[in-house]
């Protein structure tokens, strides 16, 4: 999972600056288990690292520019000072993406 966490992290600083590598590396170590739980994997798609990156991007330059009033990602719409940023909100929004990759009937 090291690996995934590390090319997510490399993608994200092409994509924005980081105020604090060390909370955004556990923020996507969260993010990673809750999505491979959601999927019933234990190996973590290649595809979706990217994905991963964009959103968790978006969402730090929401949270350092606070003059970006909303930001659409997709069929996700994305409003500053109504978000909270929960692991499970990021989550949400990456749901129709997951679905490619999960496995259905498993435990």
């Amino acid at each position: 999972m090291e690996v995934v966490i590390e090319k997510t992290l490399l993608k994200m600083k092409d994509l924005t600056k980081l105020e604090n590598e060390a909370k955004t590396k556990v923020q996507i170590s969260i993010l990673i288990r809750k999505a491979l739980n959601y999927m019933h994997r234990e190996d973590f798609p290649e595809q979706l690292v990217e994905p991963f990156a964009e959103h968790l991007a978006l969402k730090e330059m929401e949270r350092l520019d606070p003059n970006i009033k909303s930001i659409t990602e997709g069929d996700t719409k994305y409003e500053l000072n109504v978000s909270r940023d929960t692991t499970e909100e990021l989550l949400l929004g990456l749901k129709s993406q997951l679905n490619r990759f999960r496995k259905v009937g498993t435990l």
